[in-house]
């Protein structure tokens, strides 16, 4: 049985057993459709799903650059079933998609040109399922790949293809904790496709504080970290860090306002060799 048939098999299994839960309601209960996530947002990684902006200035080869660089993503994560449990415990399975694209603002201070560098695609399903005590899981399989933007092909001359280790399909499985303002969260990853080598591994490790404004429901402090390393670099730590503030309650898709900072190889396109720092301020929200 190859791996196509496995996922359709238990997405297949995972729907007649939400038809029979229907006509258990003492027992467990299916929502379709659900609002919200039982995972949390992981607002600092670079490859959530989700839909916002960022502009930053950026230091690459030692040099801040007359440039400034620019991420704008279309995204979202939906939940298409939610199982409930008695005591409180919960399972969903979905799916995630996502288009982000990377502009480079040549000159932004004197001769003002944008130039299209690249994009990202990223889809696939999901199954996350909430615990007791603040403990949450996420089980993934998508695929992932970075293409160069037509600016950039023209103004470079590129006339062949290049070589891009950034088409592959990944697997991995991440836990968080939840404690009072905090959250804490791991991830463990693999690559088990590609279309070109590239080593498997993938870790994460980051953390989130959350702290309401005078009480307020609609309007928190937010803080965090998260560190992001594959075995393709060396394990060399990707850390983006930054605070801000959110506004809007949780389940009317509230917005976060963020000025953070990155270092490490660059995060998106095929050229994710070179190492880059950035600083600047984004604008972040999930449409569901």
């Amino acid at each position: 049985m190859n791996f196509r048939r496995g996922i359709l098999l238990f997405l297949l299994s995972w729907a007649v057993s939400m038809a029979a839960a229907q006509d258990k309601p003492q027992k467990m209960k299916a929502r379709w459709l659900p609002q919200g996530n039982l995972f949390p947002s992981l607002l600092f990684d670079y490859q959530e799903a989700r839909t916002g902006g960022s502009i930053y200035g950026f230091n690459i080869n030692n040099a801040w650059q007359n440039r400034a660089f620019a991420n704008f993503s279309a995204g979202l994560r939906r939940a298409v079933v939610r199982r409930e449990y008695p005591a409180m415990k919960q399972s969903e399975l979905g799916f995630e998609l996502n288009v982000n694209t990377q502009f480079l603002f040549e000159q932004p201070f004197s001769l003002f040109q944008v130039n299209f560098f690249s994009v990202d695609f990223k889809v696939g399903i999901f199954y996350q399922r909430l615990m007791h005590h603040g403990w949450s899981l996420r089980a993934r399989i998508y695929h992932m790949s970075s293409h160069l933007g037509d600016d950039y092909i023209y103004r470079f001359f590129i006339t062949e293809f290049l070589e891009n280790k950034r088409i592959y399909e990944v697997i991995d499985f991440t836990v968080a904790k939840k404690l009072d303002e905090f959250m804490l969260y791991g991830m463990l990853g693999f690559i088990p496709h590609t279309a070109y080598e590239r080593k498997p591994l993938l870790l994460q490790l980051g953390g989130q504080w959350e702290m309401p404004v005078n009480n307020k429901k609609w309007l928190w402090w937010v803080a965090g970290l998260d560190i992001r390393s594959e075995q393709e670099t060396g394990f060399y730590p990707g850390v983006h860090t930054g605070a801000g503030i959110r506004l809007g309650l949780p389940e009317a898709m509230p917005f976060s306002i963020l000025l953070d900072y990155y270092h490490g190889y660059l995060p998106h396109s095929l050229y994710d060799k070179a190492r880059i720092n950035w600083v600047g301020g984004s604008l972040l929200f999930h449409p569901f």
